[in-house]
């Protein structure tokens, strides 16, 4: 038992160390004995074993896909004809409840704030447990209209302060190299973050303080590296602002790091400000707001996260700024807006 445990410890020590340093947000003792080659051969043996396994996921996708490709053609009896959309009386027509409605005809937005997207084109979704509970609403609704693929690797716990824990830039930056075929990323970040950090320059072991000017100038540059990959590989981002929390000390912490975002990325993508979505134009919390005279509870009962209908609202505001372009076609085709 003794010597599993002790083996354990000694392959898993990356995973032990980053989960340390964002718990205590200070060294991990294991850490003191990086000096020894021993040592180290573990970390070795387990970046090894992840890019195999990582390897082995991306082979059984890409099997899946294909195999879903090849068996994606629905059974029609002969004699059928399948009404087109176009044929359905408009009344008649309904919409999933999770699909996002939305809010204007992308057509009458500023083209400067809007993503056009084509066939054939895919969306990147990049966040936390917030994230992890938009992104669904915007795929259901990408792939049932225009039939766009999308890819959501949104993971709780996560942000731009430990990148030893989960690196989005480096993640972003290898995902946009690998998959040319994604136009558009959807950031939703930060409420993770509020920490002092691991100073990144080689050979020291301090740790920057949370709104220092040390710590911001790092995490500037860590958003500057998702906007410079994004840029490189061609895809437009939308980026979502972080809403109003309700306990009064993590909401100014967070108006901190919402102002930091909406400063450096300005002029770069299409900001969403969703302290102002949710209901906060006076810079207060709510749970709740008034749509079409009714009251609508947006936020969950932790002040954080959001109701399924909060989802659905941030989701709506995503879609309002995708301007689908039919191929060969100048007019853009966009859906009647369902009920939220």
């Amino acid at each position: 038992m003794l010597l599993t445990a002790l083996f354990t410890v000694w392959f898993s020590q990356d995973s032990i160390n980053a989960y340390w340093q964002q718990t205590y947000h200070r060294a991990s003792p294991l850490e003191k004995l990086t000096d020894y080659g021993w040592w180290r051969n573990g970390s070795r043996w387990q970046q090894a074993a992840l890019q195999r396994h990582e390897a082995a996921l991306s082979w059984l996708e890409a099997e899946n896909k294909s195999w879903r490709e090849q068996h994606a053609t629905a059974y029609t009896p002969p004699g059928v004809v399948l009404p087109t959309a176009s044929a359905v009386p408009p009344e008649t027509r309904t919409k999933s409840a999770s699909e996002p409605a939305a809010a204007q005809n992308t057509a009458s937005k500023p083209l400067h704030e809007c993503v056009q997207l084509s066939a054939g084109d895919k969306v990147f979704f990049a966040g936390d447990s917030m994230m992890e509970g938009v992104a669904p609403h915007v795929q259901r609704w990408l792939s049932s209209q225009y039939g766009i693929d999308s890819l959501n690797l949104s993971r709780q716990s996560t942000g731009l302060s430990y990148p030893s824990f989960f690196d989005w830039p480096g993640t972003i930056e290898k995902i946009l190299r690998e998959d040319q075929k994604i136009k558009l990323l959807v950031v939703f970040l930060g409420p993770n973050d509020p920490w002092d950090f691991p100073n990144p320059e080689p050979g020291t072991q301090s740790y920057l303080k949370f709104q220092s000017p040390e710590w911001e100038q790092v995490y500037r540059q860590r958003i500057e590296r998702i906007v410079v990959a994004a840029k490189a590989a061609n895809v437009q981002i939308i980026w979502l602002g972080i809403p109003l929390m309700k306990s009064t000390r993590f909401n100014a912490q967070m108006r901190y790091l919402d102002s930091l975002f909406a400063s450096e990325l300005a002029g770069k993508t299409i900001w969403l400000p969703t302290d102002k979505i949710m209901g906060g134009e006076d810079g207060k919390y709510r749970d709740s707001i008034s749509i079409n005279g009714q009251t609508v509870r947006l936020r969950s009962k932790d002040g954080i996260h959001f109701t399924i209908k909060g989802q659905q609202l941030l989701a709506d505001q995503i879609a309002g700024r995708i301007d689908y372009q039919p191929t060969n076609s100048v007019a853009p085709a966009t859906p009647p807006p369902p009920k939220l």
